[in-house]
């Protein structure tokens, strides 16, 4: 009989102490799995939405905090808007390369909000990775479907179906005709879930005449960012962040929030280890003849202490082997449960599987064990034969 069947049925013959410690284990670390891969997951997603847009340089309204910038760049609303005329005074700054106004707002269509956004063609300078089946909207009332839209709309409207079809939304408490002019082809970014249309059309869509959301800017030479953003600031009423800020402000908001509920994750791992070393103890208590027996019998300490210690060892390996598994579907499943209660999200989901995470969950368990299993198993090496054969 080798260690491996002595340890496994030690455990069976103490079936429901052993399951609640595994399943305390296994709790903790489907818990930690959970937050680590979707803190990884929800920065890359913001990260590359943020990096979509193309710009380096985003200018708002002055007093618009980095945490709404970011609701905007990954295409919400905000009340605070910018003159027309700012965009042509950033773009006469130098080393600014292209100053591309937009504006964010959305329409209702087949019984849902869809966000639209308008641009001008120098969009297509911050973003030459784009490529339009048909054509870039030119004219008022003329639209752009990212590649999602376009197949939502082919396959639920009765409208729609080809490039040049005309389709009926709601915006601004109007019904308002578009037609359809080119189809966005995919590019992993919220653009593949929004509707493109002129900046004319969209500010008066959105009551929004003569404005404009943001002035996304590109420069020629980033060394230059701190010049150029000192410059664009001295024009009234403009802020100008960078794309870096605005990433740092979402990764700070990030970690607050991990640092919180990784201590509370840590303090129910060690609650699980705690659950470890009773059972460990309990288990000595009751085997205290069977571990005499073995001394008896020419079992070393040293093989005592293994026996106890990989027992220990197996409980944590176990707990974290199904909290990894149950972590694995419940961040699949908490993408859904995230964007119920965030309001900044990326587009794609941000639950996905994660090597860091798998390495943490698997690793804390077991140093967990190895600490909870080690005065037991020492406490197991150390008894004396004589006294554990008298044992009742």
């Amino acid at each position: 009989m080798n260690i491996f069947t002595i340890i496994f049925d030690g455990l069976r013959r103490r079936k429901i102490r052993s399951a609640l410690a595994i399943t305390g284990i296994a709790i903790a670390a489907a818990s930690l799995y959970s937050l680590v891969a979707l803190k990884e997951g929800y920065e890359s997603g913001m990260r590359s939405e943020i990096e979509s847009m193309g710009a380096q340089i985003i200018a708002v309204a002055k007093g618009c905090p980095y945490e709404a910038v970011a609701v905007i760049m990954i295409g919400g609303q905000v009340p605070a808007t910018l003159p027309m005329d700012v965009t042509g005074k950033i773009a006469k700054i130098p080393n600014v390369a292209s100053a591309s106004p937009n504006v964010y707002g959305a329409y209702q269509y087949l019984g849902l909000s869809h966000p639209i956004i308008g641009i001008e063609h120098a969009e297509l300078a911050l973003k030459p990775w784009w490529k339009i089946k048909g054509q870039f909207p030119a004219n008022e009332g003329e639209i752009v479907l990212g590649s999602v839209e376009a197949a939502v709309f082919a396959e639920k409207s009765g409208e729609f179906k080809n490039i040049g079809d005309a389709i009926t939304v709601v915006a601004g408490g109007k019904k308002v005709n578009l037609t359809v002019v080119g189809i966005l082809d995919a590019t992993g970014s919220k653009d593949d879930y929004s509707t493109f249309t002129t900046l004319v059309t969209a500010q008066k869509l959105l009551n929004l005449e003569g404005q404009v959301v943001t002035v996304n800017v590109r420069v020629n030479d980033i060394a230059k960012i701190p010049d150029t953003i000192a410059a664009i600031e001295k024009i009234a009423d403009v802020q100008a962040v960078t794309v870096a800020q605005v990433m740092g402000t979402i990764q700070n908001l990030v970690k607050a929030a991990q640092t919180m509920l990784l201590t509370v994750m840590v303090i129910a791992l060690i609650i699980g280890g705690i659950g470890t070393m009773n059972t460990m103890m309990m288990s000595i208590f009751e085997r205290t003849r069977e571990i005499g027996l073995m001394k008896a019998i020419g079992a070393s300490q040293t093989q005592i202490f293994t026996l106890f210690f990989t027992e220990g060892l197996a409980i944590s390996l176990i707990g974290g082997l199904l909290g990894l598994l149950a972590g694995l579907g419940a961040t699949l499943g908490g993408d859904a449960i995230l964007r119920s209660i965030v309001s900044v999200m990326p587009t794609t989901s941000v639950g996905k599987i994660s090597t860091m995470a798998v390495g943490l969950t698997l690793l804390f368990p077991l140093v967990i064990g190895a600490f909870s299993a080690l005065y037991p198993a020492i406490r197991a090496a150390r008894l004396n034969p004589i006294e554990a054969l008298r044992n009742e």
